[in-house]
C-alpha cells in the first residue's frame, strides 16, 4: 500500500517539481525583470530628481528673473512717476516762462507804440518849429515866450519871495486863465512864511495883487479869499496900470460883479471907483463907458450911482459915471428918483470943481 502510494505520489511529486521548478523560473524571471525595472525606476527616479532638481533651479531661476523684471518694471513706474512730475514743473515752469515771454513781448509793443508816437510828435514837432523857423519867426518867438513864462509861475511856487524878480517880466506878458491858480498858490504859500517882516510881506503881497488886478481881476473878484484883499489894493493897482490895463481890467471887474449881483458888492465897486479916481485915469471916459453899457439896462445904470458913496475920494469917477446918465436919460422921461441922482450929479460936479480949484490954489502958494 506503501508502495502505491509512494509511487502515485511520485508522478505527482515528479510533476510537482517540474512545476515548481517552472514556478520558480518563472518568478526568477520576473525576479529579474523587477530587478531591470527596479533599476530602470532607480533611473527614473534620478531621472525624475535630476529633472526636479532642474526644475526647482529653474523655477528659482524664473523666480528670480521675475522679480529682476518686477523691480525693474517698479523701478521704470518710480522712475516714470518722477520723470511725469518733473516733466509737470518743468511744463509748469515753461507756461510761465513762456507767459512771462509774451507779457514782456506785449510790453515792449505797448512801450514800442509809446515811444513810436512820441516819436511821431517829437518829429511833428520839429517840423512845426522848422516850418514856424522858416515860416512864421513870431509864432515861435511866442511859443518861447509862453515856456519861460510858465517856468516864471512855477519858479513862484517854489520860492514865492522871488516876485520881485518876475513881476516886471510877468507884467509885460499874456497869462491865461490857467495860471491865475499857479500865481495863488504861490502867494498863498507866501503869506505861510515866518521868517519875513511884516512891511516885506506886504511889499510881496502888492506885487502879486497887482498881477491879480491886471490880469486875473474876474476871477479875483470871485475867489473868496482873494477879494477881501484886492479891495484894500484897488487904488495902488489903479495907479500902476496903463490905459490898456485899466480897460481890460475894468471889462473884468464888471463881469465878475454883475454875474455875483452887483448891488450885493458895493464895498468891491467903492474900492473900484475909488482906486480910479485915484488915478491918472480919473478922466478916461473909455472906463465909464464900459461901466455904463456893461449894465444894460436904465434901472441898473441908475442904482449903480446910488451904490457910489458921496465922499471926495470917489468924486471924481461918480461924476463922470454921472454924466453919462446925464447925456442919455435928461431928455427923457424921468421918475422922480431918477431927478434927484441927475440932481446930485449936477451938485457932484459943482463940489469937484471947487476942490480942484482949491487945490490948484493950494499948489501956487
Amino acid at each position: 500500500m506503501k508502495k502505491l502510494i509512494i509511487i502515485l505520489l511520485f508522478p505527482l511529486a515528479l510533476f510537482s517539481q517540474k512545476k515548481n521548478d517552472s514556478i520558480i523560473n518563472s518568478i526568477n524571471a520576473k525576479v529579474l525583470e523587477l530587478d531591470l525595472k527596479s533599476k530602470e525606476l532607480e533611473e527614473i527616479k534620478r531621472e525624475i530628481t535630476l529633472i526636479k532638481s532642474q526644475y526647482d533651479y529653474q523655477e528659482k531661476t524664473n523666480e528670480k528673473t521675475l522679480d529682476s523684471i518686477s523691480n525693474q518694471i517698479g523701478a521704470a513706474s518710480y522712475n516714470l512717476t518722477i520723470f511725469g512730475i518733473l516733466f509737470g514743473i518743468a511744463a509748469l515752469g515753461l507756461g510761465l516762462y513762456v507767459t512771462y515771454i509774451e507779457r514782456k513781448i506785449v510790453n515792449l509793443r505797448v512801450e514800442n507804440e509809446k515811444l513810436l508816437g512820441k516819436s511821431i510828435r517829437v518829429k511833428d514837432e520839429v517840423v512845426s518849429i522848422n516850418e514856424k523857423i522858416q515860416n512864421d519867426i513870431y509864432g515861435l518867438f511866442l511859443k518861447i515866450k509862453r515856456e519861460e513864462t510858465v517856468s516864471f509861475l512855477n519858479r513862484l511856487c517854489e520860492v514865492p519871495s522871488d516876485i520881485t524878480n518876475v513881476a516886471t517880466e510877468l507884467f509885460s506878458r499874456e497869462l491865461l486863465k490857467e495860471d491865475f491858480s499857479v500865481l495863488k498858490k504861490a502867494h498863498l504859500s507866501l503869506l505861510e512864511e515866518v521868517n519875513i517882516t511884516h512891511e516885506t510881506l506886504e511889499r510881496y503881497s502888492m506885487s502879486y495883487y497887482l498881477l491879480f488886478f491886471q490880469h486875473f481881476l474876474d476871477l479875483t473878484i470871485r475867489d473868496e479869499i482873494l477879494a477881501s484883499g484886492m479891495i484894500d489894493r484897488f487904488a495902488t493897482a489903479c495907479r500902476s496900470a496903463n490905459s490898456k490895463d485899466i480897460v481890460r481890467s475894468t471889462e473884468d471887474f464888471m463881469k465878475a460883479i454883475i454875474d455875483l449881483g452887483f448891488q450885493k458888492h458895493q464895498k468891491e465897486i467903492n474900492g473900484f471907483i475909488e482906486g480910479v479916481s485915484d488915478s491918472d485915469h480919473k478922466n478916461f471916459i473909455k472906463i465909464y463907458e464900459i461901466v455904463f453899457d456893461s449894465l444894460g439896462n436904465r434901472d441898473d445904470q441908475f442904482k449903480l450911482y446910488s451904490l457910489i458913496e458921496n465922499k471926495d475920494e470917489n468924486r471924481p469917477a461918480k461924476v463922470n459915471y454921472g454924466d453919462l446918465l446925464v447925456t442919455k436919460y435928461s431928455e427923457s422921461e424921468l421918475s422922480e428918483s431918477e431927478k434927484t441922482i441927475l440932481e446930485d450929479v449936477e451938485k457932484n460936479r459943482i463940489e469937484l470943481i471947487e476942490s480942484e480949484e482949491k487945490k490948484d490954489k493950494t499948489k501956487k502958494k
